[in-house]
């Protein structure tokens, strides 16, 4: 942690606590990041960036105000309070919203690995020159690369506030993104897939070109397929991304507005009791893991649908201080902007007991889903109804067959919870390819599936 900026810190809770602030806050995060890009044996694209932000926030009058600023200078302390003295002028609504005391002590996790400080320029562009070079061979049919994009990134988190609260967080590790198009006759397909590495011995190169690579030649050939009420399987992707676009669903701040289809089901069954869905912070073993939130609670373990029933939304501790409960730990700042918000850190449905294989065997007849496609405008995040386009594979007599796209599935995803009828065993928090929300594969009966 840069010591000027401690030393900013100091003096503005110093200052803020002179100035008649009761208690405040400061929250500091900062970004560094290089891209480069490759395409038809060259370096197309370099982009270097870095940002570091600020925000205050402090208890004036009954009312908790709040300040931001990228200028990270000594004469951003009088500017902060002032703005955060007027932003309390300006608040009709007297909330009881204090800054946290916080943890006796703070899980210490390992995210920030000093072996990748050593990528540089040299490094991302000759990886990306090498990967191109390898897509383009694997298949003759591979025409072009369209996407060849390695990245370093590293991000660091400071919180301290005026009743002793020190929450220290620092991250970082190298992204990849391959985009491959392919042609057979007049068909053309095209797919593309990322990964995050926290180790540089995590990357395989012919791996990852063999995954690309694999998975568009065998889209060659789709076709549509009449409209139909039949089974799915929706990959763990897919269902991930579902899951993903309705986590919002699970949040108390939306359920205290009525914005979520589960305002007052608390205790009620709300999906089929194969379901459990948890969010928690630390994962052991995972990269993923968060040890704090943005207001500084400790990460916690949360089973928001404990075998089909509803037990316990997404809380920060405002929402918790209305529904008189404790705080999940799920307060989420958008970068060092004064408002917070709800959000899960590592989210997902509890894995079942089917290899994919099973799966299909079990469904004998019916459409495996691999992707989704409008997951923005094809969804109500209230009423929980989506129709969003999808591509796949259809499955018959229990094995894969003829590759599939142009094609719409249409559900409620909450009555999805209720109908799924069995769950793969394939969540993986702990490779390269994994994310924040998480699923395992899904075998749901009676989905609406339209084509030709």
């Amino acid at each position: 942690m840069d010591k000027k900026i401690l030393g900013y810190i100091d003096e503005l809770l110093k200052k803020a606590g002179e100035e008649g602030f009761l208690e405040s806050e400061v929250y500091y995060e900062s970004e560094s990041s290089m891209a480069v890009s490759a395409r038809e044996g060259k370096i197309v694209e370099f982009e270097n960036s870095d940002m570091a932000a600020l925000s205050f926030r402090g208890l004036f009058n009954g009312q908790m105000g709040y300040a931001s600023t990228e200028d990270l200078q000594p004469d951003m302390i009088p500017f902060l309070i002032s703005q955060a003295k007027d932003n309390c002028g300006v608040l009709e609504v007297k909330e009881k919203i204090t800054v946290y005391e916080g943890e006796k002590e703070y899980p210490k996790l390992n995210n920030y690995n000093e072996e990748l400080e050593k990528i540089d320029y040299d490094f991302l562009s000759k990886l990306t020159l090498r990967l191109e070079k390898a897509l383009l061979s694997y298949d003759a049919r591979i025409e072009a690369v369209e996407d060849c994009v390695a990245s370093y990134g590293s991000a660091e988190i400071y919180m301290q506030n005026s009743k002793g609260m020190v929450c220290h967080d620092s991250d970082n590790g190298f992204d990849l993104y391959l985009g491959v198009r392919a042609k057979e006759g007049e068909d053309v397909q095209t797919y593309g897939k990322g990964w995050l590495f926290k180790k540089l011995s995590e990357l395989d190169e012919e791996k990852c070109v063999k995954e690309v690579g694999k998975r568009v030649i065998s889209k060659l050939g789709s076709t549509s397929i009449p409209s139909e009420k039949t089974s799915i399987v929706l990959d763990r992707k897919a269902a991930k991304n579902l899951l993903s676009a309705f986590s919002g669903s699970f949040s108390a701040e939306l359920m205290q507005k009525g914005l979520s289809r589960l305002c007052g089901k608390l205790g009620e069954k709300i999906a089929d009791e194969k379901i459990t869905l948890i969010d928690e912070g630390i994962i052991e073993g995972s990269y993923l893991s968060q040890g704090f939130d943005s207001e500084g609670v400790l990460a916690k373990k949360t089973v928001l649908i404990d075998k089909g029933i509803f037990t316990s939304p997404l809380h920060n501790r405002k929402t918790a201080l209305v529904d008189g409960v404790e705080s999940t730990g799920n307060a989420y700042r958008s970068g060092a902007k004064g408002s917070i918000g709800i959000a899960p850190m590592n989210f997902h449905f509890e894995n079942g007991s089917f290899s994919q294989e099973q799966l299909f065997e079990k469904m004998e007849n019916g459409v495996y889903i691999t992707a989704l496609y409008g997951l923005h405008a094809g969804i109500n995040s209230i009423s929980g109804d989506f129709s969003l386009m999808a591509e796949g594979f259809t499955i018959k007599d229990g094995k894969i067959d003829k590759p599939v796209n142009q094609i719409t599935i249409a559900d409620n995803f909450f009555d999805l919870l209720m109908k799924v009828e069995a769950l793969g065993n394939d969540i993986d928090y702990f490779s390269p390819d994994s994310s924040h929300t998480q699923s395992p594969s899904l075998l749901i009966p009676d989905v609406s599936v339209a084509g030709e």
